[in-house]
């Protein structure tokens, strides 16, 4: 669930989320170099590899708040495409945090390592213990989910698709914001929540407030959603977009979305079959 309430103060988005890790991500190598400068390597090219990359972000951020003057090599195999909605970034640059925390046995705790994460984006906290959460503020937020709950969800099998575009997310909050009504109120998210709290499946959670702006530009999204949902899936866009993802419960139905993806998409699309993460990551 993402449910944007409105703008704050500080020009950030209030929202209310359930967020949950995947067995499925990119995965970064790191090494102590001996140069004065931090080098990554990515096997996309799509992927800006620049200052601006969370990944070198990190490391200046590490090295701020240790004191230590080490340079890092780093090594990324991107699979989660860029544009999604998924988090790769944010889950590289905090990929990146513990790595050297580990590496160097600066033993930060986790509590710093949130501090830090939340310097590199408001998601990013998450992926610091990346267990099913409640997720509210600008993002920052982050609270586990009850065992309850998390049992609900933990090894929920899925599908990820995507279109052949990526979504750019300062990009999607301008659409929102200019919706005739583009926030949802807190009551409603937290009945939504109550709901799946108590006795309510997964079904009673699915919202998405960024599904219609993004929809209005890109109907390729949302008449594929459409579509979908006539057919009986429980379907959602995940983030900003473009991906979205269906809950699936079996061989059939899996391969009956990826049928119908490619019906509507084209072959130029991002497919994978996953699930969600069982146990923090």
């Amino acid at each position: 669930m993402l449910s944007v309430h409105g703008r704050r103060e500080d020009g950030f988005h209030e929202l209310t989320s359930v967020i949950a890790a995947l067995d499925f991500g990119d995965e970064l190598e790191l090494r102590l170099n001996r140069e004065t400068t931090d080098t990554l390597v990515c096997d996309n090219s799509a992927l800006p590899l620049g200052a601006s990359n969370l990944v070198l972000q990190a490391a200046r951020h590490f090295r701020e708040a240790t004191g230590r003057t080490e340079s890092f090599d780093f090594s990324l195999k991107k699979r989660t495409p860029v544009g999604a909605g998924l988090g790769g970034g944010s889950s590289d640059g905090v990929a990146a945090l513990k790595g050297m925390d580990r590496l160097l046995g600066t033993n930060l705790g986790g509590h710093q390592l949130r501090e830090l994460a939340a310097s590199l984006g408001s998601d990013c906290p998450f992926f610091v213990d990346a267990a099913p959460a409640f997720m509210t503020g600008r993002g920052e937020c982050i609270e586990p989910l009850p065992n309850t709950v998390t049992d609900k969800i933990s090894g929920q099998r899925l599908v990820l698709f995507r279109p052949d575009f990526g979504i750019n997310t300062a990009w999607a909050y301008g659409e929102l914001a200019a919706m005739p009504e583009p926030y949802e109120p807190k009551a409603m998210a937290a009945a939504r929540l109550s709901v799946f709290y108590g006795n309510g499946g997964l079904d009673e959670l699915l919202f998405n407030s960024f599904e219609q702006a993004i929809g209005q530009k890109f109907l390729a999204i949302s008449c594929l959603l459409e579509i979908l949902r006539s057919k009986g899936y429980r379907c959602l866009m995940s983030g900003s977009g473009s991906a979205c993802f269906a809950i699936v419960d079996g061989d059939d139905e899996a391969a009956d979305i990826k049928a119908t993806c490619h019906e509507s998409w084209g072959p130029n699309i991002f497919w994978v079959e996953t699930s969600l993460a069982e146990r923090s990551i």
